[in-house]
């Protein structure tokens, strides 16, 4: 660009267009970039409304959330979602896909590691804020009505709780860290930090963690954000950081493999990961005609998509950017970066959406007696169970709501949605625990499987049984 040339140098023809660019881009950006935000936000809440397949996101007589939370916390995960690609695409860009410099970081590699310090405080802040919103969530009451203590038990007893604590320590450190950045070598440890926070949501939240095989399904997950990670963040920084032509074009020559590789890694892995989910390939063809089965279908139209318009880049622009032409391949690459993100947004629909029923059960290794039990669509408490992150026992003004079977030695969640004391109190004394009006709190489940009736000490009324598998 010009303003890296002296003021007294005329531009050469290689750089006048970039010369004359910005007042155009400048003026235009901000509305293209609103438009596309309305669009990913509609086309995530439509998806999300498709994988519910019809099914209410509340729950009648139970206190919830409110319909803003339930909007809100899919909107804040997306945009969470694109910080993180931001700031994994910019680090690659200066550490990996610029030539290094003997003595520090080139020009374009600073403005990279600057765009990627503020990249990760918007993840920073959508993580703290999406954390937020899931407390909200999980336990029925809108964000001014959450309790210190509710914080205090989800950060420290919830997979969701502790992911968020980590990811919003690990962005500040790489925010501060890549406002500092230098040198290559430091820019590629940020890039390492940057993927560890990617994947420690994987690790202890997720479809992934209530599977079978936790381990096989967590991994696969794990390659499959980190490949889709490292593909979108890549293409988006060439098209917002790759101002020279010359310089634009050995970075692409740099990311051309790397994005082959991903998408390669992206497909199979995703294929492996919704197996693991769902039990297998046997109920991975017989979720197809739910709407979880339907996003499934989407998000591997739009990777079929993406592939094809990357053979067109090595088709057709990669020689136009490699003649000196780069317009080209930057028109081309912000429509592919459109379709990512698209696709990003039908991922985070995906994960928000429950498995089909019987799918959930063949991957947990469930039977139907488990589903017959109190948590199905029948009862209320259907509208606190939300996956792997669910108030596992939950106490209203008529009984207690039980999810499901919860597994031996593990935290059990439990929420008293009234303002009166209640107790967990097993028949056989292997727990009884005190809990307060308006709390989350979590105990510990019995270490030997088998079923445990309960009581409430302060109302007779008051029974039901946990499943420990």
């Amino acid at each position: 660009m010009s303003s890296a040339a002296p003021a007294t140098r005329t531009p050469s023809p290689e750089h006048a267009p970039a010369a004359v660019s910005p007042a155009g881009p400048a003026t235009s950006r901000g509305p293209v970039a609103a438009l596309a935000g309305v669009a990913l936000t509609a086309l995530l809440l439509g998806a999300i409304e498709l994988g519910r397949d019809g099914s209410a996101a509340g729950s009648p007589g139970l206190a919830g959330a409110g319909q803003l939370v339930e909007w809100s916390l899919p909107v804040v995960t997306l945009a969470g979602r694109i910080a993180a690609v931001g700031t994994i695409g910019t680090l690659l860009f200066a550490a990996v896909l610029l030539p290094g410099g003997r003595v520090g970081l080139s020009s374009a590699g600073r403005r990279a590691t600057v765009a990627a310090s503020w990249w990760a405080v918007g993840w920073a802040a959508a993580t703290a804020l999406g954390a937020v919103l899931t407390l909200s969530r999980l336990v029925g009451a809108p964000p001014t009505a959450l309790t210190w203590s509710a914080v205090r038990v989800f950060v420290g007893d919830t997979g969701a709780g502790r992911a968020a604590l980590l990811v919003v320590a690990l962005t500040a450190v790489l925010a501060f860290g890549a406002r500092r950045c230098s040198r290559p070598v430091v820019a590629r440890i940020l890039l390492a930090g940057a993927l560890v926070a990617l994947i420690v949501p994987v690790v202890l939240t997720g479809h992934s963690s209530g599977a079978g095989d936790h381990a096989l399904a967590a991994t696969t997950l794990a390659v499959h954000v980190v490949a889709a990670g490292v593909w979108v963040g890549g293409l988006l920084a060439l098209v917002a950081h790759g101002r020279r032509s010359g310089e634009l074009a050995g970075a692409v020559a740099r990311f051309s493999p790397i994005a082959l590789l991903c998408l390669l890694v992206t497909a199979l892995s995703g294929v492996v990961a919704a197996g693991a989910v769902l039990g297998g390939a046997a109920a991975l063809l017989g979720a197809l005609d739910s709407g979880y089965g339907w996003l499934l279908v989407a998000k591997t139209a739009a990777l079929v998509v993406l592939g094809l318009l990357g053979w067109q880049h090595r088709r057709r622009t990669l020689p136009r950017l490699h003649a000196g032409e780069p317009g080209s391949f930057r028109r081309f690459a912000a429509v592919e970066v459109l379709v990512m993100l698209a696709t990003l947004a039908l991922a985070v629909a995906l994960a928000s959406s429950p498995p089909p029923q019987s799918a959930a059960a063949a991957a947990t290794g469930s039977g139907s007696p488990v589903a017959a039990a109190p948590g199905t669509a029948a009862d209320p408490m259907a509208g606190h169970d939300h996956g792997e992150l669910s108030v596992a026992v939950l106490i209203d003004g008529e009984r207690f709501h039980v999810a499901g079977p919860v597994a031996a030695g593990s935290r059990v969640t439990v929420h008293n949605s009234t303002v009166q004391e209640g107790t967990i109190t097993a028949a056989d004394g292997s727990f009884d625990v005190v809990v307060p009006g308006r709390s989350l709190i979590t105990f510990l489940a019995p270490a030997e499987p088998g079923t445990y009736p309960f009581t409430n000490r302060h109302s007779t009324t008051f029974g039901d049984v946990l499943v420990v598998e």
